[in-house]
């Protein structure tokens, strides 16, 4: 079963389940979460509101057997660029300021991530959304704890958006071609570059990779081998392949995180070599 997932909390993914509701066919049943009716649009799919932020959700297993859950998300940035977006989630160091816990990194869904981000570059081309950026975002924020795999797919950058109609149509597509899309994959883990991941993107896009775990350039110096080993086997398909962003990445950088990856038996691919 895959598990859409909603919050009371999240202005933009109301706007998201509204248009699933009304353009997708899903169905009040007879059953609630958290004094919400959960939404049936198959008998493998449903769409459920929490009570709680999103990135507090570690709980969702307890009441739901699920094959992934599928984060229909607000994105905030201070840039205020409206935005389309999809990541998986973790937290790469000790901080764990926006959710699960420190140093841990949830259970990833690579080829979910690539079907969202072809999905929603499609979609703002196809509604002439010119002014929102579409992109991968690099691993970020709760849930982390889960054993489920689960996917972040997110609407931004400001409440003027969180409301925008067409951009919540082009997430609630994105949100639609991962509930079709199965789990396994070859996939791959990225290091280097910014929290949004354009080379990244463009190895999805052009080469059909599939990426899990994104580690920036300003997360790398903190990483720890256990971190590491995490981003490759904590998802649906385990990676033995780590693709570096060359120039998003400095020597000290690399003097930390290469060790790290001959450890663990990762093939190290340059971004320019893939």
């Amino acid at each position: 079963m895959r598990v859409l997932v909603t919050s009371e909390k999240d202005i933009a993914s109301q706007t998201i389940k509204h248009v699933l509701v009304e353009e997708y066919g899903f169905k009040p049943s007879e059953r609630s979460f958290e004094g919400n009716p959960i939404f049936s649009y198959d008998d493998s799919t449903i769409l459920i509101t929490t009570q709680r932020d999103m990135i507090y959700c570690d709980h969702l297993e307890v009441f739901f057997d699920a094959d992934v859950f599928i984060f229909c998300s607000r994105h905030r940035a201070e840039s205020a660029k409206p935005a389309l977006l999809v990541h998986s989630t973790g937290n790469l160091g000790s901080e764990a300021s926006f959710g699960g816990n420190p140093n841990e990194v949830s259970v990833s869904a690579p080829s979910l991530v690539s079907a969202a981000l072809k999905r929603l570059f499609k979609e703002r081309n196809d509604r002439n959304l010119d002014e929102f950026d579409v992109s991968l975002e690099v691993t970020h924020h709760g849930p982390t704890s889960m054993k489920t795999p689960l996917v972040f797919v997110e609407l931004g950058s400001t409440e003027e958006y969180w409301v925008h109609t067409e951009g919540a149509r082009a997430v609630a597509a994105a949100i639609m071609d991962c509930v079709r899309t199965p789990l396994l994959s070859t996939t791959a883990i990225g290091f280097g570059g910014t929290h949004y991941a354009s080379k990244f993107n463009k190895l999805v896009l052009e080469k059909d990779y599939n990426f899990g775990h994104i580690a920036p350039k300003y997360a790398i110096d903190g990483l720890t081998h256990d971190v590491v080993r995490q981003m490759a086997t904590r998802t649906t398909s385990e990676s033995k392949i780590a693709i570096i962003d060359w120039k998003g990445m400095n020597a000290e950088n690399k003097a930390n995180v290469f060790p790290l990856l001959e450890e663990l038996g990762l093939e190290i691919i340059r971004d320019k070599d893939a």
